[in-house]
């Protein structure tokens, strides 16, 4: 194989390579229903300082696409409850990833880093981690996402 060939081939490879992990990503957040695990009463009670009480569900997504038309997607949807000023309840267990193409899925995992039940707010990093495949050469990265729920109102911050 000539060298101009290789160089060639390798010029390929970081092409496909610099698609890395620039990503788009969205929050939501839904508040849940008596019958979905959530309080069907709304009104902030007064003696918790005018906050509402309920329970709800972040809806966290990040993906990014190939000029192959590869994918992948990172999801990271926790639920939590709060009774107006403090979370009482938080589950961030739904929390998965797809992919298509030359991506790969790697696993995922999530960790508690900060506030508490019964503290104003609870932190949470959720990670996915990806491999990209192409002529025999592979590639891995991480899609990293952290997310404050608090205890009044279904509020989220970074």
């Amino acid at each position: 194989m000539k060298t101009r060939h290789l160089i060639g081939a390798a010029l390929a490879m970081l092409t496909l390579a610099a698609a890395g992990p620039a990503t788009a990503a969205t929050v939501t957040v839904e508040p849940l229903t008596r019958e979905q695990g959530g309080l069907a009463d709304r009104e902030p009670p007064m003696e918790d300082g005018g906050g509402y009480p309920g329970c709800w569900r972040a809806y966290v997504e990040a993906w990014d696409s190939h000029w192959t038309g590869s994918t992948w997607h990172h999801y990271f949807n926790p639920y939590w409850c709060g009774n107006g000023s403090v979370v009482t309840y938080a589950d961030p267990n739904w929390h998965y990833q797809t992919t298509s193409g030359f991506y790969g899925p790697n696993g995922v995992s999530r960790w508690h880093v900060g506030g508490c039940i019964g503290c104003a707010g609870i932190r949470f990093h959720a990670q996915a981690r990806f491999s990209f495949n192409f002529g025999g050469w592979t590639s891995y990265f991480n899609d990293d996402r952290y997310i404050t729920l608090y205890g009044s109102n279904g509020i989220v911050g970074p």
